[in-house]
């Protein structure tokens, strides 16, 4: 903005910016749809200037977990849902809509995010041995917390909340890659952007070097396509930072992906 702008023209200015800061939630990515609903994502060189990473989990620890007592940690936090019936009985049902059920339509939460929970300087040394299970329940749209025992393989504590959103992870990225390759408007654009940098096929997620972002509806107010996206926040939504490795970015800043329905939408056009 010069200095001998108009109120008027400063005035634009400002909700231009905050227009796009609403749409793009810091990507500074523009995504290009070309004519009749056919998705053409443009490969572009770099984000524009300014562009935020997607903020990382921070947590306070009494110590870290090790990757074994992570995992061990999801194990028995999500076998305490599902059960000790087969992987083809919890499957089956999963798919009849009954238990918890993770990003990818199977049975069990998904997995989030684990950590060591804080303990007071008088406790006991046996409360080492818990861990703090984060879980994303993909059929109830619920985040679970569940505090375990790693010795006696038990859940301690279990907490189940509405409306909350932490960041993604690199699990659910790839599901939201799937949800736009099996999009007819959506799918063409991106495997003809990686094609054309690579001169390979699109076939897998683990293809792409990915980074994600949760959405919420309230960004999209005032935006054209935000009823489309009225029920992210309550639904667990995304949006992609998708880089070809050794490559350009593939422009995906305007498809906002529900992964609780399993779609994708494009917003701000």
């Amino acid at each position: 903005m010069t200095d001998n702008a108009t109120d008027k023209g400063a005035v634009d200015t400002r909700r231009r910016h905050h227009r796009r800061w609403r749409v793009s939630a810091a990507l500074g990515l523009t995504a290009v749809l070309a004519g009749g609903g056919i998705a053409a994502l443009r490969t572009a060189g770099s984000p524009a200037s300014g562009a935020s990473e997607p903020a990382a989990v921070v947590a306070s620890h009494s110590g870290r977990l090790t990757s074994g007592e992570s995992r061990e940690a999801s194990r028995i936090a999500i076998d305490a849902a599902t059960g000790s019936g087969t992987a083809k009985d919890r499957q089956k049902a999963a798919e009849k809509g009954d238990g918890e059920r993770n990003a990818a339509g199977g049975p069990g939460a998904e997995p989030l995010d684990t950590r060591r929970p804080l303990r007071a300087k008088s406790a006991s040394p046996a409360t080492d041995s818990r861990a703090e299970v984060q879980l994303y329940d993909y059929a109830s749209d619920t985040l679970i917390t569940k505090v375990v025992d790693l010795r006696s393989k038990k859940v301690l504590d279990s907490t189940r909340r509405h409306g909350v959103q932490p960041p993604p992870t690199l699990a659910e990225a790839r599901e939201a890659v799937k949800v736009i390759l099996a999009d007819r408007r959506l799918g063409p654009g991106m495997r003809e952007s990686y094609a054309s940098q690579t001169g390979k096929r699109l076939t897998s997620p683990a293809q792409l070097r990915l980074q994600s972002m949760s959405f919420l509806g309230s960004r999209a107010e005032g935006v054209d396509g935000a009823r489309k996206v009225s029920r992210c926040g309550e639904h667990r939504c995304v949006q992609l930072f998708v880089r070809i490795p050794g490559g350009k970015w593939i422009d995906t800043s305007r498809i906002v992906i529900d992964l609780s329905a399993r779609r994708a939408a494009v917003i701000g056009l």
